[in-house]
């Protein structure tokens, strides 16, 4: 139950598909989905990953002197 809480507070949504009779959850601005029983914790682990370093800048330690 924690994860789909978290994930809905990251905007995931749920749906269920009657043809297959599986459980879906998709993020509209992602444009992705899981499916099957670990959907909303797979979603939570996407949605608190840590960014990749691309997207910082890199700092260096000053050697010590």
């Amino acid at each position: 139950m924690p994860s789909k809480i978290i994930a809905a507070a990251f905007g995931w949504k749920a749906a269920h598909d009657d043809d297959e009779d599986v459980l879906v959850v998709w993020h509209p601005k992602l444009h992705r989905h899981f499916t099957g029983a670990d959907a909303w914790k797979r979603a939570v682990l996407l949605s608190v990953r840590a960014p990749t370093a691309s997207n910082f800048p890199h700092t260096r330690k000053e050697p010590s002197r």
